[in-house]
């Protein structure tokens, strides 16, 4: 089960931003007569967590560990008529792991990357091409070793006006496997019923009135970050310091989004933490978690 989680969640990541193409969106197929550029501004923020689970902290010792995250994100898109919509705006994420004494696994995670890219159409397909520069780190704050750039291209075809297909390529330099790819497919089966089989999300969902849906699915979390350099050495001289680790967490849940307003949506879920990996892919040492824990998380997106 070591290598599994790991190749699944890396190719995710080129679905993510991807999804947004399509979700509940129809692609014209006459553009609109338009001769004013066209500026939208897309925030979101949401906070996790997790109760202890039973984990490996290093090779002889085992803790609970329990988490909290955050995600914060801002994107500018400036579209004029009949070229490409630009992207721009940044994004951080926080992962803070608890746990009594020492271990080889880090009290934090984090991420400050700037988005940049562009969405093309052509004919019934969406295109979007979008590079993630920035620092991914640890808790010791961010030096230059941490930057890098992951880059993303993706494509959503529209099928019919119920059916859509999704599909990514994922490129990150630093990962134990940097190229990967995936599909995905979004099928409205009724006016209240959509199978929303797009990673990292896959989940069904049931709109029970017209503000308010509720969905039951899975989460795939994953990124690749740099510890610093005084991580510590492990058994038979292994040193973790300045090391890559390959953060993946698959969790299913079930939860409720609330349109507050046509620009506001507010999602409150619970569920299961299924498995937590720390994979220290060039030192040759993975930590993973030995049982699981609820979770319970919120997040706010809004579009103006």
């Amino acid at each position: 089960m070591k290598n599994l989680p790991i190749l699944t969640s890396v190719t995710l990541a080129s679905l993510a931003t991807v999804a947004s193409l399509s979700a509940g969106t129809e692609i014209r197929r006459e553009p609109e007569p338009s001769h004013r550029a066209e500026i939208s501004h897309e925030a979101e923020a949401s906070y996790s967590a997790s109760m202890g689970a039973h984990s490996n902290v290093s090779t002889v010792r085992n803790a609970n560990v329990s988490e909290q995250s955050t995600h914060l994100q801002y994107v500018f898109g400036y579209a004029l008529p009949g070229k490409p919509i630009l992207r721009v705006g940044f994004s951080y994420d926080r992962y803070d792991f608890g746990f009594a004494g020492p271990g080889l696994i880090p009290g934090a995670l984090q991420s400050l990357n700037v988005i940049a890219g562009l969405d093309l159409k052509l004919g019934d397909v969406l295109i979007r091409i979008e590079a993630q520069p920035g620092f991914y780190g640890d808790n010791r704050g961010f030096n230059s070793s941490d930057f890098n750039v992951p880059i993303i291209l993706g494509a959503s075809y529209l099928v019919s006006k119920d059916v859509q297909w999704i599909a990514g390529l994922y490129f990150n330099p630093n990962s134990s496997t940097p190229f990967m790819g995936g599909i995905g497919v979004r099928w409205k089966m009724s006016d209240r019923w959509v199978l929303n089989f797009v990673p990292p999300n896959p989940r069904i969902e049931f709109k029970a009135t017209d503000d308010l849906t509720l969905y039951a699915g899975g989460q795939v979390i994953s990124s690749t970050f740099r510890v610093n350099k005084n991580m510590g050495t492990g058994p038979g001289g292994r040193n973790y310091g300045n090391a890559l680790v390959d953060f993946t967490e698959i969790r299913t849940g079930a939860g409720a989004s609330w349109k507050m307003c046509p620009k506001s949506t507010l999602d409150v879920e619970l569920g299961y933490m299924a498995y937590r990996d720390f994979d220290y892919h060039k030192v040759g040492e993975n930590f993973q978690s030995k049982s699981g824990a609820f979770y319970g998380q919120m997040g706010l997106k809004m579009s103006f």
